[in-house]
């Protein structure tokens, strides 16, 4: 397996700048690109939760329009040029863009029973989404089955991930044991990989297809790195489990091509810490934030981010350290932080905009680092960007939601 720096050194030829890490605060500038969706759950394919130079709001947003919906938030709303794919938990519908109308669901009847899980993916006006136990295939304007596999168990808060290599389109997602790849055109199986453990959500890609790696992990606590034909390229055992899906520490720079970070993979440790190994499997760091890290994790501006503990923390990506923390107040549902521009935005009692900076201050005692806190109905949480507005997901009770579009 190659090193770190025989990593970093392929793919410097392919547009990869390291970063340097901060040991405090992270320089940023607010965001120019108007123009960007969030096609997955995560973000990306690097379940990076972050667009490091979009644009978004900057002070308290006002509400431009919202969607009622039985059931409850149960993943990252995805939002394409025109459309928005939302996931209720007892339902995924497809609402137009601009005025959130309902356009198709996958259960058109009653549907009591909480059988949906995490969030779709959409590449080439193919929407994959998991239903119960089902990968389905649905064209995106109108809902109809392209295709669609059936597993042996009930996906588990995952969301596929969509591997682009040249003409070729790769769907992968796993549930129970199995990490299985599937052509994206036509659904057939590609390869099946057997895990030590039940899968947990999404899988992320190596930052480059270099070595066309895909790390997954396990409840039961091992992160592994399976290349572009199933095969395990190694694996690492984390004893007290892994509670995130991994995060690959790599985005784009503002030309839109040329890809900054350090490759490395973080997840969240079932001990309250953040862990960090090298793409070749060694590790790297390692953090306590002394609270259970839910939901995901946003990585960019040489910054790691996750929400423990009712408290955001900000860790440089090179070695760990603790730039700032601050408190975003407890939750009832996940609220993992999405990064765009010069802000991270989190959910909770309230919806959080913070700087990337961190203010200044000590320890999570800060000042100036909160750019706003709006009010909610119930709580904030999951919450995603596209085109300079959010698009956030209000849960009020244990019965119904409610998104809403900001700008």
């Amino acid at each position: 397996m190659p090193s770190r720096r025989a990593f970093l050194s392929g793919l410097g030829a392919a547009g990869l700048t390291a970063t340097a890490g901060c040991l405090t605060g992270f320089d940023a500038e607010p965001g120019a690109d108007e123009t960007y969706d969030w096609p997955a759950g995560g973000g990306d394919g690097w379940n990076s939760r972050s667009v490091p130079n979009g644009v978004a709001p900057r002070d308290d947003p006002a509400v431009d329009r919202t969607y009622e919906f039985d059931g409850i938030p149960a993943g990252d709303p995805v939002v394409t040029a025109e459309t928005v794919l939302l996931n209720t938990g007892v339902d995924v519908v497809a609402l137009g863009r601009e005025d959130l109308s309902p356009r198709w669901t996958v259960a058109p009847d009653d549907n009591d029973a909480y059988r949906y899980t995490g969030a779709p993916a959409v590449a080439d006006g193919v929407a994959y989404v998991p239903e119960s136990d089902t990968l389905v295939a649905r064209d995106l304007d109108t809902g109809e089955r392209l295709w669609s596999r059936e597993f042996e168990y009930v996906f588990g808060e995952t969301t596929p991930l969509v591997v682009e290599r040249g003409d070729d389109r790769r769907v992968v997602i796993g549930a129970g044991e199995y990490l299985r790849a599937f052509d994206g055109a036509t659904g057939e199986r590609r390869w099946e990989r057997r895990l030590d453990g039940i899968v947990r959500p999404a899988a992320a890609r190596a930052a480059a297809s270099v070595y066309g790696v895909v790390y997954a992990a396990t409840t039961g606590g091992d992160l592994y790195a399976v290349d572009d034909e199933g095969r395990v390229r190694w694996n690492r055992t984390v004893d007290a489990g892994i509670r995130t899906a991994p995060t690959v520490v790599a985005s784009r720079r503002p030309d839109g091509e040329t890809i900054t970070g350090s490759g490395d993979v973080v997840v969240g440790d079932g001990d309250g810490s953040i862990r960090c190994f090298e793409p070749n499997g060694k590790p790297r760091w390692r953090t306590d934030l002394f609270g259970f890290a839910e939901g995901g994790i946003a990585a960019g501006h040489d910054g790691v981010f996750a929400v423990s503990g009712g408290r955001l923390s900000a860790l440089n990506a090179e070695n760990g350290n603790v730039g700032w923390q601050t408190d975003v107040g407890d939750a009832v549902h996940p609220t993992p932080p999405a990064l765009v521009g010069d802000t991270v935005y989190v959910g909770g009692e309230r919806l959080h905009g913070i700087g990337v900076g961190g203010g200044v201050g000590i320890g999570s005692v800060r000042v100036g680092e909160t750019r706003f806190k709006h009010e909610v109905d119930g709580s904030a949480s999951y919450v995603t960007a596209a085109d300079g507005s959010l698009f956030a997901t209000m849960a009020a009770g244990t019965s119904g939601g409610r998104l809403a579009v900001l700008s």
